[in-house]
């Protein structure tokens, strides 16, 4: 099946300060399309309303700066809440978008880490990967990692990819497959994200922090300070 390109990307930004993520995260493709959500932490026994009375102007001040500096047309929705996850996980669902950013302080972006784990979210995140390689900087690396009765599997699972992607249109020469046997891939995989500066990873569960990440994804967001494209289940 061709991959579809065009991928949509929410974009999570706490605009209770000044803290934003990296331009060069935001700018990295021009084929994927960005909804800047800006949350508002409110705290528990505070009304949003009273916050946002305060504090709207602010808000969309911080989130419109991020914007103009993008400078290309993005969603922007500014959002006062109680329950971050809820909120990000439901504008996910709203804006039906392929992936979220969970930005880290790295900034280089040359380098991509796909740990694929089988078939199931493929399309999905080849698309948006092949949104990145775009670049003509950029490289990107197809991880599997796997027991020795499941190698044949797992390296044909990565020459797939890796043809899908030639088809289209990235340069083979950019794209690395490795192929690792142990009897724990998470460990596997977080170890090896250390080497890159960008990660791609496929949520396990439709919904949002333990549950979007996966065991191994909230392994990565926890211990590796690289950005990650969390890509979502169709």
């Amino acid at each position: 099946m061709p991959l579809t390109g065009g991928s949509t990307i929410l974009v999570p930004v706490d605009v209770s300060n000044d803290d934003r993520p990296e331009k060069d995260l935001l700018t990295i493709s021009d084929t994927v399309d960005l909804v800047l959500l800006g949350y508002y932490p409110v705290p528990d026994q505070a009304p949003p309303a009273q916050l946002k009375a305060d504090h709207e102007d602010d808000a969309q001040q911080r989130l419109g700066e991020l914007a103009a500096a993008i400078d290309r047309d993005v969603t922007q929705r500014v959002v006062f809440t109680h329950d971050r996850d809820e909120t990000v996980d439901r504008a996910a669902e709203e804006y039906n978008c392929d992936a979220i950013l969970l930005p880290g302080s790295h900034t280089a972006t040359e380098r991509v880490f796909v740990p694929l784990r089988g078939d199931d979210n493929l399309d999905r995140i080849l698309s948006l990967v092949a949104d990145l390689l775009r670049r003509e900087e950029a490289t990107a690396t197809l991880f599997h990692a796997t027991t020795a009765d499941e190698q044949a599997y797992g390296q044909s699972l990565l020459d797939d990819a890796a043809g899908r992607l030639v088809e289209a249109g990235i340069d083979r020469a950019r794209i690395n497959t490795r192929l690792t046997t142990t009897n724990d891939p998470g460990t596997a995989i977080v170890e090896m994200a250390h080497e890159f500066d960008l990660l791609v990873v496929g949520e396990t569960e439709p919904s949002l922090t333990d549950r979007i990440l996966g065991r191994v994804s909230t392994r990565i967001a926890d211990e590796v300070d690289r950005p990650a494209f969390v890509v979502r289940k169709a």
